[in-house]
């Protein structure tokens, strides 16, 4: 019986101490509301703020933001949130307008970025030097990350954006006449003319000139009548006993002159068959 009397007697001191508790912390608002003098009260909704409280007698009076200030969220202050300005001297430039339901949002210029995580000022990305290629390249909140160029590309120049190119390739008829490097391209130059493609280029350019020469020679000699005849200025032998009755006549390379030399000869059997 004892034991009853007193798991009752707690019950009704827990109960009565969560009733207590209740009535200290007042009624339950939801995520619109506030508790102000035990009673629920409406909170603003974005872009307004508490003009007056509400009371046993009326509800909350909400009014908008004043110019040049906001309110994000629902609110139970008397006073809305000035606008932030955007330092153009620090680096910052306004990206999107304020309203009355929000703020100004600022951003580093284009090439900078956020100096810190607040970012109230901003400095230029870095430029990755020669040998090196923007892996990453920087926006408003980060700064560039720059790389070594790989085996086979190059970068020439210092800058924040670029990245590194691959090397040249040299052409038909080329040749490579230095190595890439990461700071450098490949160096080509033309291939000179292979020995017997030389040879073959010199002789079509000389077949003709000598064929033109050929020809004009040819040309002159058949103008001039051919070679000229060599003229015998020495006097005849004289002629012997035999020789007297057979008359010696000159020889000429015509067709006369071969007549005449047969003449001779038949005389000249004459007289040595009369012998």
């Amino acid at each position: 019986m004892a034991g009853r009397r007193w798991s009752a007697g707690l019950s009704a001191a827990v109960l009565l101490t969560l009733q207590g508790l209740a009535l200290a912390q007042g009624p339950s608002c939801n995520n619109t509301q506030y508790q102000l003098n035990g009673r629920c009260c409406n909170r603003c909704p974005p872009g307004h703020r508490v003009a007056a409280a509400c009371s046993g007698e009326s509800i909350t009076i909400c009014s908008p933001c004043e110019e040049g200030h906001f309110q994000a969220s629902w609110t139970k202050e008397l006073h809305c949130t000035q606008h932030r300005t955007c330092n153009l001297k620090a680096g910052l430039t306004v990206y999107q307008n304020g309203t009355k339901k929000q703020d100004f949002i600022c951003r580093c210029r284009e090439g900078t970025h956020c100096s810190s995580p607040e970012c109230e000022t901003c400095k230029p990305h870095t430029s990755c030097g020669t040998g090196e290629g923007a892996q990453r390249e920087g926006n408003h909140l980060h700064d560039t990350l720059c790389a070594p160029c790989s085996l086979g590309s190059f970068s020439n120049i210092s800058s924040s954006t670029a990245r590194c190119q691959p090397w040249s390739r040299c052409q038909e008829g080329q040749l490579q006449k230095a190595n890439g490097t990461q700071a450098t391209d490949v160096t080509c130059e033309t291939a000179p003319l292979k020995p017997p493609e030389a040879r073959k280029s010199y002789l079509l350019v000389l077949l003709p000139i000598g064929a033109f020469l050929l020809g004009g020679l040819l040309f002159l000699w058949h103008r001039h009548g051919g070679c000229p005849r060599k003229q015998h200025q020495d006097l005849p032998p004289e002629p012997t006993e035999n020789e007297e009755d057979c008359p010696t006549f000159p020889t000429q390379e015509t067709l006369l002159g071969q007549q005449a030399g047969l003449q001779e000869k038949d005389c000249c059997l004459t007289q040595q068959e009369q012998v």
